[in-house]
């Protein structure tokens, strides 16, 4: 076993400074804007920076160099990057998650991740894929497609299913250094294409016990070993949805700020009006945009208070509750995406030039709207289920 030496490689930030650090990334995002399109992936600089700023590790135990913020930071963090680069603020996201995700594994596997280096960057696929027990461990063959930030990731935690001892089959995470994986090159999207979220496969891998993680295990809130100095309560399914509709909030802000600059400065053609802003219609529309986005934001707002006080309390989320907090999630997610189209729309045809940022906001929102983990019509059937008490659960992530 490593022994653990980095101590508080980022010590002591608050929550307004890792902002702060978000914001005094977007110069840099700006700087590389069209590089993730071209070569879909981030590139090294943001990659460096992002590390520098601790913020792939603002989930994990400080003791192991990270932050350990609450998910109010994520939201405002990854909000934050999402107004510059949708793809970035998906990288920081998911892997800020991915970090908890390994804070919630046992003592040894910390370590084994961390010790040596504080800054890893870890890459998720849950999509299990069957592994084989062996003596002290399991030997996993499989692929596990959209593992976000793979091209610079240097851990992956990615999903097996093996039988267990009654033959049910079990799931489970594995942590896996991704010296003993393949990237396959296979992200080729229309939108956040600079998330890299590319294949990873593996042939004959050993993945130690203490390296697994069972997923029913943190399902319902905890950890592997029962480790007390992560915020360990909050759902994993709920974590997940939130760290998907995050990056889409930023989008959703930078729609309305492209919509509302040329509003100010370009005529209404086709009419009368010498500026757009003058015109009753873009008034309305702009407005509608405005508190759609609101909504999404105050939903978001509600679920990341609720899960960090149950946190706080030390309590997990009840399932009424999680079922809330997935339909919640969906439903903002559809505010946000409505508030970005509304956006377009007013932008005009010009948005789609290739030249424009705005036809860039509008891929990356429509593709992250899309995301399985999001179908806002299974959330709202999940907690219309919960409403009524009926007993059937259709989601596993719930």
């Amino acid at each position: 076993m490593s022994v653990h030496t980095s101590v508080d490689v980022h010590p002591g930030a608050t929550s307004e400074e890792l902002v702060a650090r978000a914001v005094a990334l977007q110069p840099l995002l700006r700087k590389h804007a069209g590089y993730g399109d071209l070569h879909r992936r981030q590139p090294d600089e943001v990659i460096a920076a992002v590390t520098e700023a601790g913020l792939f590790g603002l989930l994990v135990p400080r003791r192991f160099g990270g932050q350990q913020a609450n998910l109010r930071t994520l939201l405002n963090v990854t909000e934050t990057l999402g107004e510059v680069d949708g793809s970035a603020a998906w990288v920081v996201s998911l892997g800020a998650v991915a970090g908890w995700l390994v804070g919630l594994a046992s003592e040894r596997a910390r370590e084994d991740v961390f010790g040596e280096d504080a800054d890893a960057r870890i890459a998720g696929s849950i999509n299990p894929t069957p592994a084989e027990r062996v003596e002290g461990g399991l030997l996993v063959t499989g692929r596990w497609p959209y593992a976000s930030g793979s091209p610079h990731a240097t851990w992956a935690a990615v999903g097996a299913l093996v039988p267990d001892d009654a033959g049910t089959p079990e799931a489970l995470l594995c942590l896996i250094p991704m010296s003993q994986l393949t990237v396959e090159d296979t992200w080729r999207t229309v939108g956040m294409r600079g998330t890299g979220s590319h294949h990873l496969a593996a042939e004959d891998v050993f993945v130690p016990a203490h390296r697994t993680i069972r997923l029913s295990e943190i399902a319902e809130g905890g950890s592997a070993d029962g480790a007390g100095e992560v915020d360990d309560r909050p759902h994993t399914g709920s974590v997940l949805s939130l760290s998907i509709l995050c990056p889409l909030l930023g989008l959703g802000r930078a729609a309305l700020a492209l919509a509302t600059e040329k509003a100010d400065a370009k005529p209404l053609h086709h009419t009368v009006y010498e500026r757009q802003a003058d015109s009753v219609g873009v008034q309305i529309q702009l407005a509608r945009a405005t508190l759609a986005l609101q909504t999404a934001r105050l939903h978001a707002e509600h679920v990341v208070d609720e899960l960090d006080a149950a946190a706080a309390r030390g309590i997990r989320p009840d399932y009424a509750a999680r079922a809330h907090i997935r339909a919640q999630c969906g439903y903002a997610m559809t505010q946000a995406l409505e508030a970005v189209d509304i956006a377009s729309d007013l932008y005009g045809a010009g948005g789609f030039a290739e030249s424009s940022p705005m036809q860039q906001v509008w891929r990356d929102a429509n593709v992250i709207a899309r995301h399985a983990g999001q179908n806002a019509h299974v959330g709202y059937e999940v907690l219309g289920k919960a409403l009524l008490g009926l007993p059937e659960r259709i989601s596993p992530t719930v």
